[in-house]
């Protein structure tokens, strides 16, 4: 595999990644661009990405203010110019066989495909990358860049849409690599299911008490036994838990919201 050569640009968002940036950086050196998109690190992440410039790596820095994650995502779109995209996060790597297949996969015989699902492999605190028979999250990561678009109205959870044919590759995994403790995963669930209700109170969402009881304890039941994760024994518990915990966050919150716009 020749290094810097498949015609792919790697999309990367960061802030203060000085501790996870040079890995991913390192994962996707068979793409001809590399998009980092910075919004004002401060711990030495710039450094990082400045040396793998000096090592002849096809990255471009720009920096942008933070405009929320997908305005900060079709940004990093906007510039990149090759034919494929490979959207990554700065917490994440391509592994071994992933790459393989990725090259393949914007290969010949695959023309009329436009996206890729790729599975992602988290990490969980204490225990280590999930059991490899854990059915990992599919993601949309790779994509033409001229058929892929993004819902500017969302505000977490965003994803590049792709309408045409799309495929998932089988083999090889993103491995996400931060280890998140129970406290950083309850402070992200608060954040994240305010930001989710904000876009679905926009959309005139209404709650609903099915959902209420019945969702959170359909997430748990998802991840738990659906997706495996009780092959990682307590660790995998605690994961589905967290999970459960957004969702009814997520759902008590929109309650909540509606609540308070019947009484204005």
């Amino acid at each position: 595999m020749t290094r810097f050569a498949s015609p792919i640009s790697a999309l990367i968002i960061c802030m203060n990644e000085a501790g996870m940036i040079g890995p991913c950086l390192d994962s996707v050196d068979f793409c001809a661009e590399i998009i980092v998109v910075d919004s004002g690190s401060t711990d030495g992440t710039l450094d990082i990405v400045r040396e793998f410039i000096t090592k002849g790596y096809p990255i471009r820095l720009i920096h942008n203010d933070w405009p929320g994650f997908p305005r900060q995502r079709q940004f990093a779109l906007d510039h990149a110019t090759q034919l494929w995209c490979l959207a990554i996060e700065a917490d994440e790597a391509v592994d071994d066989e992933l790459r393989q297949s990725i090259i393949a996969a914007i290969g010949p015989g695959n023309d009329a495909v436009d996206g890729w699902y790729i599975r992602r492999r988290d990490k969980l605190k204490g225990y280590g990358y999930a059991h490899r028979w854990v059915l990992h999250n599919r993601l949309m990561r790779l994509f033409r860049r001229d058929k892929a678009t993004m819902d500017l109205s969302l505000r977490v959870h965003e994803s590049f849409e792709v309408p045409g044919e799309t495929r998932t590759i089988d083999n090889g995994v993103i491995l996400h690599r931060r280890e998140v403790t129970v406290e950083e995963d309850l402070a992200r669930a608060n954040t994240y299911s305010s930001l989710k209700v904000a876009t679905l109170v926009e959309r005139g969402k209404k709650p609903g008490l099915v959902r209420l009881v019945l969702s959170p304890l359909g997430n748990f039941l998802k991840f738990y036994l659906a997706k495996r994760y009780f092959l990682c024994g307590r660790h995998g518990f605690v994961y589905s838990m967290s999970v459960m915990i957004y969702s009814f966050a997520t759902e008590a919150k929109l309650y909540e919201a509606s609540r308070r716009d019947d009484q204005l």
